[in-house]
């Protein structure tokens, strides 16, 4: 059930994030709303308030350009304050049922996995996605609370109240879904915020990136390093800096660096590798984008950054982008720096929570309006996704994005975690991180494997060719030396063993290379088994597509916290380290080290990690070993191997096998298409449905959808309770 309550006035809000139902409650005074017995609204108020923004009247004001780690930065001083609407503060509070779990919010820093008792404030900068959802789960019911708002927000519990505060809205205007389980307020979510389009099948290889590929040579290069060693790689991502020297963000390449972008994009297809392009938001003053988009109006009053609400400056951005580098074959983009501004990105020490939100509402409000201030990053999404279906039908859109609101699922975005820093606590946090991300409807998130900062003052100073400038606080990781420190080696390695089971798999950042043959050569530890799991991350493709057809067609989540698949087991719904992969794989990852410490000093530490196996039949998808669950087991985890579990009764389909894992009768639908377009939606697809009969011990195709060629034969390898293994072809 879907209920859709307005507080205050009812009326057009601007940009909204929902397809709009009728309210079942409008209410001009504040009153107690029973959902249940135990959840409810309690209270809400509205203060008027009006919304003021800087003028770009030329001739005002001052442009400053900064250079900062986080590209170039325009501001101005001396603008002219005008106001352009009025609005409301105000704040809602809600009684929780006290057994239920929060979830949602989007992605944030601090690795919290239930939001009772904390507080979160909902801005957009680097490292901080929020989401305007949380979900109140518990072992009999369940409910999910979507606001349709664009404005900072802050969410805060404390003994059975939920406090969720607006900076600006026209009414707090906001959706109750009942659910008996959080895939069924997943679902809802998504179909008020729109369904996640398929993304083409290379998405789910893994992703090569750095910073940064600085020339054609090197990209190809890289390639064809990747070939002579033969592995695995779906994706080359390059990095800022394109552009001429002093153009930053202009969307055409250096010639001397790059003269032939059509070639080298032709030579990587050839090698079966996709291209991705870093574009800003901001191109420079003295950029001829800028000048392009500032003839209509396109630019904001810092004079650099394109104002993406505006639907004509987005179909130019888009055009600047078509010109040379997608008609030179181009495959994806990588849009970095959506917030787009990000004023907390400085100092040597990190100010609080509290500090950093007001910074940024400070800024973000002097640019944007205060009622949509969140939404800069959907725009900017919506702009390239419309605009390049328009143009072509024959990719689908991929968007890398580093911020997003919800509803970025239905143009085609993968959001990933910003710049975060290489250390093992960061490792841990961005599970939790992960996890509340998808609990908030977003289903493809990703990580920097490895992080993007590697070590800190020496890396600094390398970074900008200085030792007179201070350390920022965000540069702050544990391995000075990168790969030549056996310490990184092994967090890289366990990060790399967490982004194959992730929704999107990619390697990134600054400091040190990151390409596999970095890490060591074939018969060393670390660079066997980073090639050991990019290759399992191939061999899983038919299953990860498929999976991701469930989230197309079903409203289904891919990294699913043990409350999606064991709400009945209290032990299960408290743990934020281990995790679903879809229906089969329950994955364990490794975050503590065991071989080395920062500075390649050795230690000894237990190669184990406790692992909690809800009731039912359980297999070590290494070993294939049986065991029955509902425990916790101490098992073994060696650098080679992270743990790895898969639910009896599953059926996996790998490259060139199906594997069925007996014990439970079960279902999968095998999902196949071109992996390209988008004439999936008008069919073009294979969609097998595969019923395991575990009395009989028989596979049975009960039904195919589509009309995309179906594979002539399927070979079956079944696994046994006993450890015997039986092969047969369907």
């Amino acid at each position: 059930m879907i209920r859709r309550i307005v507080c205050g006035r009812v009326g057009e809000p601007g940009r909204t994030i929902v397809q709009k139902l009728e309210p079942s409650i409008v209410q001009s005074s504040s009153q107690v709303i029973f959902f249940s017995n135990s959840f409810r609204q309690i209270s809400w108020n509205l203060t008027p308030k009006d919304i003021y923004q800087f003028s770009a009247a030329e001739g005002k004001s001052t442009v400053i350009v900064e250079k900062t780690v986080d590209g170039e930065r325009s501001k101005v001083e001396g603008a002219d304050t005008i106001k352009i609407g009025e609005a409301f503060e105000g704040e809602i509070l809600f009684s929780l049922p006290k057994e239920n779990r929060i979830f949602g919010l989007g992605q944030h820093e601090n690795g919290i996995f239930d939001y009772r008792g904390q507080k979160e404030y909902l801005v957009q900068n680097n490292m901080k996605i929020p989401m305007s959802v949380f979900l109140c789960v518990g072992p009999t019911d369940s409910y999910a609370v979507l606001f349709d708002a664009g404005c900072l927000m802050t969410f805060e519990e404390m003994g059975g109240t939920a406090r969720v505060a607006f900076d600006a809205v026209h009414s707090i205007d906001y959706y109750v879904i009942e659910g008996q389980s959080m895939d069924e307020l997943i679902q809802e979510v998504r179909w008020l915020t729109g369904t996640a389009v398929m993304l083409p099948r290379w998405a789910f290889g893994y992703m090569q990136s750095k910073e940064r590929y600085k020339t054609q040579a090197e990209v190809i290069k890289t390639a064809e390093k990747f070939k002579e060693l033969d592995i695995p790689v779906s994706c080359l991502v390059q990095d800022w800096s394109t552009w001429e020297k002093g153009k930053w963000g202009q969307k055409s390449p250096d010639k001397e660096r790059f003269p032939d972008i059509k070639t080298m994009i032709s030579r990587l297809h050839d090698m079966g590798i996709t291209y991705m392009l870093s574009i800003w938001p901001n191109p420079a003053v003295s950029t001829e984008d800028n000048k392009e988009l500032g003839k209509i109006g396109g630019i904001l009053a810092n004079a650099s950054t394109y104002d993406a609400f505006n639907e004509e400056a987005r179909e130019l951005y888009w055009k600047q982008c078509q010109r040379e580098w997608y008609s030179a074959g181009t495959d994806a983009w990588w849009c970095d720096s959506t917030e787009p501004f990000t004023p907390d990105w400085t100092g040597a020490v990190k100010k609080t929570d509290i500090e950093r939100y007001q910074l940024s509402k400070e800024v973000l409000t002097k640019y944007l309006d205060a009622r949509d201030a969140n939404h800069y990053a959907l725009a900017h999404a919506q702009g390239i996704y419309e605009n390049q279906r328009k143009a072509d039908g024959t990719k689908r859109v991929v968007n890398l994005t580093r911020s997003g609101s919800i509803g970025v699922q239905k143009y085609g975005a993968i959001l990933w975690s910003g710049d975060i820093t290489a250390t093992w606590e960061t490792l841990r946090n961005q599970i939790t991180e992960g996890l509340n991300m998808s609990a908030s409807g977003i289903p493809y998130w990703t990580v920097d494997i490895g992080a993007f900062f590697t070590g800190s003052c020496k890396c600094w100073q390398n970074w900008i060719g200085s030792t007179e400038k201070e350390t920022p606080w965000f540069w702050s990781g544990h391995f000075e030396d990168g790969v030549a420190d056996m310490g990184y080696r092994e967090l890289y390695v366990r990060w790399l063993q967490f982004g194959a089971f992730l929704p999107i798999m990619r390697s990134h950042g600054t400091d040190t290379p990151r390409e596999p043959w970095h890490f060591g050569k074939p018969g060393d530890i670390f660079y066997d088994t980073i090639i050991k799991y990019i290759r399992l991350r191939y061999r899983l493709m038919p299953y990860i597509y498929s999976v991701a057809w469930m989230v197309t067609n079903n409203g289904y989540t891919m990294m699913r916290n043990l409350n999606f698949d064991f709400p009945g087991d209290s032990i299960a719904c408290a743990i934020s380290d281990q995790y679903m992969f879809g229906p089969a794989f329950m994955v364990c990852p490794v975050t503590q080290p065991m071989y080395y410490e920062a500075g390649s000093i050795k230690i000894n530490k237990p190669q184990t990690r406790k692992v909690y196996l809800p009731s039912g039949g359980w297999y070590d998808y290494e070993t294939k070993e049986y065991f029955q669950g509902g425990g916790w087991l101490t098992v073994k985890a060696p650098l080679e191997s992270m743990p790895l579990y898969v639910r009896a009764g599953s059926i996996i389909p790998a490259d060139k096998v199906i594997e069925i894992y007996e014990g439970v009768s079960t279902a999968f639908i095998l999902y196949n298409d071109n992996g390209k377009d988008y004439t999936y939606e008008d069919g073009n697809y294979s969609a097998i449905s595969l019923y395991w009969n575990d009395t009989l011990r028989e596979l049975k195709i009960t039904k195919i959808e589509g009309n995309y060629p179906n594979p002539e034969n399927l070979r079956l390898r079944i696994y046994l309770k006993n450890g015997d293994i039986k092969d047969a072809t369907q």
